[in-house]
């Protein structure tokens, strides 16, 4: 199967502090999408969360959020999607959101507490070859948010690339509560491989998503900033390319399974099959037993045999006719 263009969805809601660079975000990502082989799609409609609407994408991006988006049912399916292979990407405060979420805190690896006023500060890079890193300086001064976490995230199994030399900004913020250590060096940018959120995986899914999670991105110039995109979209690819959904012709949610169909049974049409990302039947194996006729309507397979019989029959019969009329003549 060719690889198709994987799907992700930037959703940006949010239910408190509001970014002016949302906008800014969409724009560039809109525009950088077909530079990478991304398809990006956005919205802040969380009723898009339920089994059906998030089975088209590959990826999920949390970009600029805040607070309490989803509901319970919806942070259900969300669940239920990564466990199908969904990637997860938060970008800046989309690991600001989502607090009573277990599975979203594995999935992103840690969760934002605080931060000092923006000023200038040093961010270091602690991998030369990861693709989010790779184009980095190993120093990079420029004024953005640096951000203090509510957890370690290597304690989810991050690899952490980017970090900030503390000394380089004053650290004027205040914790929000009395939380575990963030670790050492501190975390900025990071990588999961399989987060512990995808297990177990639901039936069909190939293997656990992987996820990236960059803390910085908070002023509109940061976005048009090329070295930030390269950063952030190096982190996008690599974390698609783990290769766990239909895109990548494997899988059960994904670019591609926007061809089954997606009706629950019913009891006019026996041989339907549900295609909820729980249930045990894939959604790419889903399809109508079909095929189109000359006129373009759908004929099933049991009436082309039955049109054929028939077809059949008459020829036979044309048959002998003419074999008759030849005897008797």
């Amino acid at each position: 199967m060719a690889q198709q263009i994987p799907n992700m969805l930037v959703f940006t809601a949010t239910a408190g502090y509001r970014h002016d660079s949302i906008d800014t975000a969409k724009q560039v990502l809109g525009e950088q999408g077909g530079n990478y082989n991304v398809s990006f799609s956005f919205s802040e409609d969380a009723s898009l969360f339920t089994d059906d609407g998030l089975r088209v994408y590959d990826g999920i991006m949390f970009a600029l959020n805040s607070d309490e988006i989803l509901n319970t049912d919806q942070q259900a399916a969300l669940a239920r999607w990564i466990q199908s292979g969904g990637v997860i990407v938060a970008v800046h405060s989309g690991c600001a959101c989502l607090y009573n979420d277990s599975a979203f805190n594995q999935s992103v690896g840690a969760l934002f507490d605080y931060h000092p006023m923006i000023q200038s500060a040093t961010f270091t890079r602690l991998n030369t070859t990861h693709p989010a890193t790779s184009s980095l300086p190993d120093r990079w001064t420029y004024d953005e948010e640096v951000y203090y976490f509510r957890s370690d995230p290597r304690s989810n199994g991050a690899v952490v690339l980017l970090s900030v030399d503390e000394s380089s900004y004053n650290d004027d913020g205040s914790s929000s509560g009395s939380y575990p250590s963030q670790g050492d060096p501190h975390p900025i940018a990071w990588y999961i491989e399989s987060p512990l959120s995808a297990q177990p995986l639901l039936s069909g899914a190939a293997k656990a998503g992987r996820s990236f999670t960059t803390s910085l991105g908070h002023l509109n110039s940061t976005w048009q900033n090329q070295t930030f995109i390269d950063h952030l979209m190096g982190g996008v690819t690599w974390a698609l390319e783990g290769a766990s959904t239909l895109a990548y012709g494997v899988g059960i949610i994904g670019n591609g399974s926007e061809s089954s169909s997606l009706a629950s049974p019913t009891s006019s049409s026996p041989s339907s099959t549900s295609n909820s990302i729980g249930s045990s039947s894939k959604v790419a194996s889903s399809t109508s037993n079909s095929a189109p006729s000359s006129s373009g309507s759908t004929t099933s397979w049991g009436e082309q045999t039955y049109i054929l019989n028939r077809q059949s029959l008459g020829l036979t019969l044309v048959v002998g006719v003419l074999i008759g009329i030849w005897t008797f003549l």
